[in-house]
């Protein structure tokens, strides 16, 4: 018993201190864990300022792109400073020309001692003295009330800037960049196509008050349709494969009226008047059918030596719908009026803007169906994505342009006159989005055309239908001279 008794004390005092270092071992544990969670509540909180520090430069500098994006469309009550040393009497101005606007009065890139220099500049531009011009900003939002870009900087893009040899001479050269719709140019010799604008590069710096920079940088052109507009090939172009044209005889329309016209003729008094075709297809497949149902053939006028019906050739923009959808986007992007009817709904001619005139001419863009009615006369550029239907006693001296379901009708009777130039396309096709095919242009009708299989390339575009249906005494569609119609819309710019 004596021994049991001993050896039992014995165990007893061996075991005691334990539950003091498990207790000292879980404070231990708990004050590990317990500040890894400040730690990390503090890194995140740390990460989150930062994170909002740096989309707020982001989108400050941004805001400094686009004010100077803006400020170079000649609508901008504002462009006229930017648009002088951008276009120095209308052409571009040299290599070594740099625009700066600028974001507060203490701010001067081109000085290398200011706290702002744009030392990337010497990056892009390596042993380049630049000419710097000073534009302040007249953002409503610029400091001190808001943004806090620094300065945005306009320069042209060339192979040396852009480090990127465009011609494959194998020379980076420091010739300025040009773009015609479809393809990046050297401007060197030979000369550049119809069409082709210089490429900008519009630099931004933003920093703001937490310590955080950003720079981003965009890559510009005037919108190349602008420069294409004054060389439209006919007075109504049908573009596509299988057009389907039906005059005011053609098909089975009756007899058709000598009043009906299509003049490729320019506006002019001289005797031997310049122009183009009445008519232009671009598949030479829909020839015979489009010029059997232009009769009579005196409704269909054009220059000595050019037939009235013809193929024709399209500047590079207009000939892929991928060009086509840029086109589009660019024009609804610096368009004086966007309508947006609501889906089996026309908008119509009392929604055009009312301060539209010869001497103010404008850019209208209808995501949709229009209806171009009454005794009205509109101006300028008017660009439908749905049915254009045609009322002819109303007048358009400028560009029309159907595309999208590319269906232009006309049913009454009028004496109306559009005199410029009208081009029709169905462009439906666009990059998958999901399981079917969707186009801005014309998403109910990509809806209906979602029998497409492949994804849509520049050779598949659908048939175009221009559907030109006159009874008696119906319009004249008739060419103006460059200067009339289209010399505004050079203005513009992407």
């Amino acid at each position: 018993m004596n021994g049991i008794m001993t050896k039992t004390k014995s165990r007893s005092r061996s075991e005691r201190g334990v539950a003091l270092i498990i207790a000292i071992f879980s404070l231990m544990l708990i004050s590990v864990v317990a500040t890894a969670l400040i730690v990390t509540s503090g890194t995140q909180s740390a990460l989150k300022s930062n994170y909002k520090s740096a989309m707020h430069a982001f989108y400050d500098a941004r805001a400094g792109l686009e004010e100077a994006r803006g400020r170079l469309w000649a609508s901008n009550p504002d462009s006229a400073a930017i648009i002088k040393c951008v276009f120095p009497g209308g052409v571009p101005m040299l290599p070594t020309k740099v625009c700066y606007v600028t974001n507060g009065d203490d701010v001067n890139p081109g000085d290398p001692s200011n706290a702002y220099a744009d030392n990337e500049y010497k990056q892009e531009w390596p042993g380049v003295t630049p000419d710097v011009q000073l534009i302040p900003s007249t953002s409503a939002t610029a400091q001190p009330a808001g943004l806090f870009y620094k300065w945005v900087r306009i320069t042209l893009r060339t192979e040396s800037s852009a480090n990127f040899d465009s011609d494959g001479d194998g020379r980076i050269d420091t010739t300025p960049l040009f773009f015609d719709g479809k393809n990046v140019i050297d401007s060197k010799p030979p000369t550049l196509p119809s069409g082709a604008a210089p490429i900008l590069t519009i630099t931004s710096l933003a920093v703001t008050p937490y310590g955080s920079q950003r720079m981003l940088q965009y890559t510009v052109a005037p919108a190349s349709f602008l420069e294409a507009l004054p060389t439209f090939p006919s007075a109504l172009t049908l573009d596509g494969t299988g057009v389907q044209f039906n005059g005011s005889a053609g098909g089975n329309e009756g007899s058709g009226n000598g009043n009906f016209q299509i003049n490729g003729k320019d506006s002019t008094t001289s005797a031997t008047p310049p122009g183009i075709p009445a008519i232009g297809y671009t598949n030479s497949n829909d020839g015979p059918a489009i010029s059997a149902a232009a009769v009579p053939s005196n409704n269909y006028l054009s220059p000595q030596n050019i037939p009235p019906v013809g193929i024709v050739t399209l500047p590079p923009m207009l000939q892929t719908p991928s060009g086509l959808d840029r086109l589009v986007q660019s024009i609804t992007q610096n368009a004086d009026s966007v309508l947006n009817p609501p889906s089996g709904t026309a908008a119509d001619q009392t929604s055009l803007p009312s301060n539209m005139s010869a001497q103010n001419p404008m850019v209208v863009v209808v995501n949709g169906d229009f209806n171009l009615h009454g005794h009205g006369t509109g101006y300028g550029l008017l660009l439908v994505t749905g049915t254009l239907d045609y009322d002819p006693d109303a007048f358009w001296n400028g560009v029309i342009l159907v595309i999208g379901k590319g269906i232009f009708t006309s049913t009454k009777l009028g004496v109306g006159v559009i005199n410029g130039a009208v081009f029709v396309d169905l462009c439906l096709c666009h990059p998958f989005v999901g399981d079917f095919f969707e186009s801005p242009l014309c998403p109910d009708c990509c809806a209906l055309l979602a029998l497409c299989v492949s994804p849509c390339g520049d050779a598949s575009r659908k048939s175009c239908r221009a559907n030109l249906r006159r009874d008696r005494r119906a319009p004249s569609i008739r060419r103006s001279t460059a200067g009339n119609v289209h010399q505004p819309r050079r203005k513009r710019l992407a």
